[in-house]
C-alpha cells in the first residue's frame, strides 16, 4: 500500500541519510519566517529519549517572491538546525532540514510544508519496516514537556493499532514574552476551543476531539493509508484528522503537554495566530458560538436510530419539529435526501447510525454552527457561553468565575481521556 501511496505522488526523498533501522519517531515542524527556531528545536532536545531513535524533520519554506529577511530568517534556520545536531544531535537523535524555498505562492503554506514533512517521515519510517512508526506534528514556535517523546512511544507501544492521536495543548496564559492583552486573549481563545469541543461531546457528537496542528500524531501506516496531508493554508490539521476519526483508533494523549506559541499572525485566514491578530490590530473580541445552537442539536443526535424506521415524509416531517435554526439548516443541506441515502446503503440500525455520522461529521457541524451564527444567534462573549454550559452539566455554582479559572476548570474537565462512542 505504501508504495503506492509514494509512486502515485511521484515522491522522490529529501533526506540523503539513510534512516536508522531503530528509527521509531520522526517529529515534523514547517518553519517559515521563523527567527526563533532553535528553542523549539531545544525544547525537543531536551525531552526523555524513548527506546526507539528520533528523528526531527524541519521544513524550512517560503513562497516565491518574498522580501529579503524572509529568506534570511529561512537560512539562518537551515543554520540553526546544523547547531541543534551540534549541540544535541547524537546517533538516538537527529535533525534534518529539508530546503522548500520558492513554493508556488498558490500552494505555499502550512499544509504544503506539513505535507512534504509527514511524506518524507512516512517514507523513512516504512522504509525501515516500521509501519507503527510515529509522525509527531509540532510548530516553529511551540515548547514540549520533557517526557513529550517517551510517552508518545508508550501510547503506540500499549495500542499500537492506534491510527492516530490528539496531544494535550496548553497555551501559556502569563510571561514577559508577550504584551498582557495577548496572554487574555489566548486564554479566552482556548477556552472557546475547550467550549467548543465540550459542548459538542455533550450533545452526542461522537467525533469531539482537538484538532491543533502542533499537538497531534499518526502512525506512518495511517497517514499513507487515509492519503497523507492535504495542502490547505489553514485548517489543514483539522481536515487531515477528520479524515482519520471518524474510522476509530483515534486517542488522546494527556500525560504530556504541548505548548504552542500565543503570538498574532497573519500567515493564515483563520486560526490561533489570525484570532490574536484581530484582537491586536481590530480590537475584536474573542467570542464563540451560542449553546443554543448546540443544543439544538441533541434531539436528533439522541435520535439518530429512530430515523432508520422513518420513511422520507416521515423524515421530513421529523426535521420540521426541531428547532427552527436547525430544521431551516437541515432543509437548505437537503438532509431528507441525504438521510434517505445513507439508509438504502446500510443493513441495521447501528450500520445506519454510523453511516449517518460520516454524513453529519465535523465539517457538517461546524457549517451549521457557523449557519446558525449568522442567521440566528449571532457570536457570543466566550466566557458567558462557558458558563451556560458548565450550568447544563450540573457545574454549580460557577458564576463568580472569570475567564482564566474557567479555561483552568475546562482543562482539568479534558485532563482524563475521552472516547467516541456510536
Amino acid at each position: 500500500m505504501w508504495v503506492k501511496y509514494f509512486t502515485k505522488k511521484g515522491f522522490s526523498p529529501k533526506i540523503d541519510v539513510n534512516p536508522s533501522v531503530n528509527l521509531g519517531i520522526c517529529v515534523v515542524i514547517p518553519c517559515y519566517n521563523e527567527p526563533s527556531l532553535i528553542e523549539s528545536l531545544g525544547s525537543i532536545a531536551g525531552c526523555n529519549l524513548p527506546a526507539c531513535d528520533v528523528e526531527v524533520i524541519v521544513v524550512v519554506n517560503h513562497p516565491e517572491g518574498v522580501h529579503y529577511d524572509v529568506l534570511e530568517n529561512s537560512n539562518k534556520a537551515v543554520k540553526d538546525i546544523d547547531e541543534a545536531n551540534r549541540l544535541w544531535g547524537c546517533e538516538r537523535l537527529r535533525f534534518h532540514a529539508v530546503k522548500a524555498f520558492n513554493l508556488p505562492r498558490k500552494q505555499a503554506g502550512v499544509g504544503y510544508a506539513r505535507q512534504i514533512g509527514m511524506d518524507e517521515a512516512a517514507f523513512r519510517l516504512l522504509t525501515v519496516g516500521t509501519k507503527q512508526g510515529i509522525i509527531a506534528c509540532f510548530d516553529a514556535d511551540s515548547q514540549c514537556m520533557p517526557n513529550y517523546l517517551a510517552e508518545l512511544y508508550e501510547l503506540w507501544m500499549q495500542y499500537p493499532k492506534t491510527h492516530a492521536c490528539s496531544v494535550r495543548f496548553e497555551h501559556p496564559l502569563s510571561g514577559d514574552e508577550f504584551p498582557a492583552e495577548i496572554y487574555k486573549g489566548i486564554t479566552a481563545y482556548e477556552l472557546h476551543l475547550r467550549y467548543y469541543n465540550q459542548a459538542s461531546r455533550f450533545i452526542g457528537f461522537p467525533f469531539a476531539y482537538h484538532t491543533v496542528g502542533s499537538s497531534m500524531a499518526c502512525s506512518a501506516e495511517a497517514y499513507v493509508k487515509f492519503g497523507g496531508m492535504n495542502r490547505h493554508q489553514a485548517g489543514e490539521d483539522f481536515y487531515f484528522l477528520q479524515k482519520i476519526i471518524p474510522h476509530g483508533h483515534f486517542r488522546e494523549l494527556n500525560t504530556t503537554c504541548v505548548y504552542p506559541s500565543p503570538r498574532p499572525s497573519n500567515r493564515v485566514p483563520f486560526g490561533t495566530g489570525r484570532a490574536m491578530s484581530k484582537l491586536v490590530y481590530s480590537r475584536e473580541p474573542i467570542s464563540t458560538y451560542h449553546l443554543e445552537s448546540f443544543l439544538n442539536l441533541e434531539p436528533l443526535f439522541q435520535n439518530v436510530t429512530t430515523l432508520y424506521n422513518y420513511s422520507g415524509n416521515q423524515i421530513e416531517r421529523f426535521i420540521e419539529l426541531l428547532a427552527y435554526p436547525l430544521s431551516d439548516f437541515l432543509f437548505q443541506v437537503d438532509a431528507a435526501r441525504a438521510i434517505e441515502n445513507v439508509k438504502s446503503n446500510a443493513s441495521s440500525a447501528k450500520t445506519f447510525k454510523k453511516r449517518f455520522f460520516l454524513w453529519f461529521d465535523a465539517f457538517m457541524l461546524l457549517k451549521y454552527m457557523n449557519f446558525a451564527a449568522e442567521r440566528y444567534y449571532g457570536r457570543q462573549p466566550v466566557e458567558e457561553q462557558s458558563k451556560s454550559l458548565l450550568a447544563c452539566m450540573g457545574y454549580k455554582p460557577l458564576q463568580t468565575l472569570r475567564t482564566r479559572d474557567l479555561l483552568l476548570f475546562y482543562r482539568e474537565m479534558e485532563s482524563v481521556e475521552w472516547s467516541a462512542k456510536l
